[in-house]
């Protein structure tokens, strides 16, 4: 229940959403004043969210899990890494995965892994959907870093979680029973690590966290840019915005 009701709360709090709900407000409401109210809001919200300065500030505000490969001193026996970062629609050929933005998870926790930083890898993430059926991408990166030359013994594979409360449960279930004490590195989205952070704390996993695929940028001298609209602004407020309503939820 509470992951369908998850569902449902995520599509109102997109920014498009928002816009179009607040669009058709201000077109179809037949008082003046109201129709005046909602034709003003679509504006501003089309310049809060669309506004890449914005965006970069309340990025790094929000981020954490800021570290460096040469940070850690001390290897860890799990690098945890959450799912969220191929596209389940798009057409690839098998065995291919396309990957998001967000794939900076999996090439993060794989740069460590061969560098020794982390002993073993565990993919936590099976299918989030409602409707349909799709490739539960767990079993699917499993096989990719087959190919990549990670042998089978190092890849540790939970492939039932839906969102990240149930990535958390799962994994300390896998976790426990596997290798109980581990220490254990999370590896995600800088702005997705506070709200995993405090799952896998409550499923009685503390970890440690390492950052990838972060929200805030530099001006690299160009300070026009910032006043350019931006349609990734939109992306990023909605994975931001989805973040805090999650983090009071846990």
């Amino acid at each position: 229940m509470f992951f369908i009701l998850s569902k449902i709360v995520a599509l109102f709090l997109k920014p498009l959403n928002l816009m179009l709900i607040t669009g058709l407000i201000a077109w179809l409401a037949k008082r003046q004043r109201l129709k005046k109210i909602a034709f003003r809001a679509v504006i501003v919200q089309f310049l809060v969210f669309t506004n890449p300065w914005l965006i970069s500030v309340l990025g790094g505000w929000w981020e954490t899990g800021q570290r460096s490969p040469a940070d850690l001193t001390q290897p860890y026996e799990v690098g945890i890494v959450l799912g969220g970062y191929t596209e389940s629609l798009t057409a690839s050929p098998p065995g291919l995965p396309t990957f998001s933005r967000s794939g900076n998870r999996l090439s993060t926790a794989l740069l460590l892994y061969q560098t020794g930083k982390i002993r073993r890898l565990l993919l936590s993430g099976g299918s989030g959907r409602i409707i349909g059926k799709e490739q539960i991408e767990a079993d699917l990166i499993h096989d990719y870093l087959l190919q990549m030359g990670v042998p089978d013994s190092a890849i540790w594979v939970e492939d039932r979680s839906r969102n990240t409360r149930e990535n958390a449960l799962y994994s300390e279930i896998l976790v426990d029973s596997l290798a109980p004490g581990a220490r254990c590195l999370l590896i995600s989205s800088a702005w997705h690590l506070r709200r995993a952070s405090a799952n896998f704390e409550r499923a009685g996993l503390p970890c440690d966290t390492f950052g990838t695929d972060f929200f805030k940028e530099n001006s690299q001298g160009n300070l026009l840019r910032w006043l350019e609209p931006d349609w990734k602004a939109l992306l990023k407020w909605e994975c931001l915005i989805k973040e805090w309503v999650g983090y009071l939820c846990v």
